[in-house]
């Protein structure tokens, strides 16, 4: 997939601009605070049907209006294309996404249909922070590959959200017998039975068929010196088997209830799983969580938004998609030079990217891994934008 074009009005803090893009590289540029930033968050409203760094709609109006507008221009590997629009009224926040001039009636439906894959410096709480920030960035990924997956996550979410109602009514109220209680739980725990042992199966897929893809990537900037590992740990074992694997819910199920009945919160599921990053080096193995430098931080966030790039293209099921966008929000922050130079070098394998930073002397770098129609690079300023070649 190919973003042509953006047109942003009274978003953030453009006014009124329209920008061309090059279906290669497109480096963005210019100091902080100016609107680099916003354009990529622009563009994952497009795709996401949602900003990436998980702002409300109404935090986006430019200050002094009352809607915004965005749409951009796309074509995809058939050379077919597309215009994709969304318009926010700020009073009553209503939120109209169109798809060639046609309302999107259902936007989780819309997801995944213009993959998109974003690095951004708000993405080092996953290396650094908590499970619920990776399985979120590991559900984006399968929901954008799987309908199924992206369905099935929505409905465990309520669930889960319906039985820890429960559960903290009954602490609070203690309205219902220890009996009384699990019969009206019984209905709940069967569907997070049934959901949560399909989700479980997928990320277990997901992180057998990853694995290569991180480790390649990883190589490509640092070497076969060491290694990057994920692993995916849940209570209810490691399996793919989804029989195996609603087996071990029922038993954690029914082993947990009295705490879940003392702590008024569900105890068991994927909700409570963590998938686990390390580096595997010739003294051992290390978290990254505790024992990376900032560095290698950096590195394996990048090897991993890069893995996932490579994993999207080959495993999406819609040819007409294409290869996914590619955001690299300040990519370059926290890394020698050795590993700029190989980030850049590896970036022509990639279709579109856009790469934002505050130094413009990173052109004259990435410039030397792409012929010149590849490349172009805009300078931001206050909200408005110059394409200096």
């Amino acid at each position: 997939m190919v973003l042509d074009s953006l047109h942003l009005q009274n978003f953030k803090n453009y006014s009124d601009c329209t920008i061309n893009f090059n279906p290669g590289l497109n480096f963005i540029f210019g100091d902080n605070g100016n609107g680099k930033t916003n354009l990529l968050e622009a563009v994952s409203f497009l795709c996401y049907t949602r900003s990436f760094l998980q702002n409300s709609e109404s935090d986006c109006v430019k200050y002094g209006s009352e809607l915004f507008d965005i749409s951009g221009q796309f074509h995809n590997e058939l050379s077919v294309t597309n215009k994709i629009s969304l318009r926010y009224y700020r009073e009553n926040s209503d939120k109209r996404f169109t798809a060639n001039n046609e309302p999107v009636g259902k936007l989780s439906a819309f997801f995944g249909t213009y993959p998109l894959v974003v690095l951004s410096p708000q993405d080092m709480k996953l290396t650094t922070g908590l499970p619920a920030d990776r399985r979120k960035n590991f559900d984006i990924l399968i929901s954008q590959l799987s309908r199924v997956y992206f369905d099935d996550l929505k409905r465990y979410s309520k669930v889960i959200k319906q039985k820890n109602a429960l559960l903290k009514e009954n602490l609070t109220m203690r309205r219902y017998h220890n009996n009384e209680l699990l019969n009206l739980i019984e209905p709940w725990n069967d569907e997070l039975i049934e959901l949560g042992s399909r989700l479980i199966a997928r990320r277990m897929k997901l992180v057998n068929e990853f694995r290569p893809y991180i480790i390649g990537n990883f190589s490509l900037i640092v070497g076969d010196a060491y290694e990057p590992s994920i692993t995916y740990e849940s209570e209810s074992g490691n399996s793919e088997n989804e029989s195996e694997l609603k087996e071990a819910i029922a038993l954690n199920l029914r082993d947990k209830y009295e705490n879940e009945i003392k702590r008024g919160i569900s105890l068991v599921g994927p909700h409570r799983d963590n998938y686990v990053f390390s580096l595997l080096k010739s003294d051992g193995t290390f978290n990254v969580k505790t024992f990376a430098s900032q560095g290698e931080h950096k590195t394996f966030l990048v090897s991993l938004k890069l893995a996932e790039y490579r994993y999207l293209k080959d495993n999406t099921e819609s040819y007409g998609s294409g290869e996914p966008i590619l955001l690299l929000d300040d990519v370059f922050s926290d890394l020698d030079k050795s590993r700029i130079e190989k980030i850049c070098s590896i970036l022509p394998a990639y279709k579109q990217a856009f790469l934002t930073t505050t130094n413009k002397d990173y052109l004259d770098i990435v410039g030397k891994y792409f012929d010149k129609n590849n490349i172009s690079s805009f300078k931001i300023t206050n909200g408005s934008t110059a394409n200096i070649g």
